[in-house]
């Protein structure tokens, strides 16, 4: 994993001794370091989540992409309840998103960072549990 400067991970441990806030919106014009795939990005005292509101997919169809990070780089502790939490404040409820693993010989995993990716037009299918 990539070491990150101190005082970062000072403030960092500031905010994550405070209670879970609201994602507030970040404003791109004022953010440093803006990445040019990134449409926009909220943050609250826990996680920043950047993005990319016209990611092209294999299909050809685009998707919502979402990068979430830890302000301290760390694991996500109870990872799915985390992501669903934030997938649902950001994206709604009812929105569908899924998580992509890769092959190994894919994989880079450089930096505690997930990615989603949100479907607004229903073509991914999701699971129904039958009733017998």
């Amino acid at each position: 994993m990539r070491k990150q400067p101190r005082e970062r991970l000072k403030k960092a441990a500031k905010l994550m001794k405070k209670p879970v806030g609201k994602f507030e919106p970040i404003p791109l014009s004022l953010a440093p370091n803006v990445p040019s795939w990134m449409t926009r990005a909220f943050s609250n005292n826990r996680y920043t989540v950047m993005i990319d509101d016209n990611c092209i997919m294999s299909d050809g169809k685009p998707a919502i992409k979402a990068m979430v990070q830890r302000h301290d780089d760390a694991i996500f502790p109870n990872h799915w309840a985390e992501m669903q939490s934030i997938k649902n404040e950001i994206f709604g409820p009812e929105s569908v998103a899924v998580q992509y693993f890769p092959a190994h010989s894919d994989l880079v995993d450089k930096f505690n960072i997930y990615w989603m990716f949100v479907f607004t037009d229903g073509r991914i299918p999701t699971y129904k549990e039958q009733s017998k």
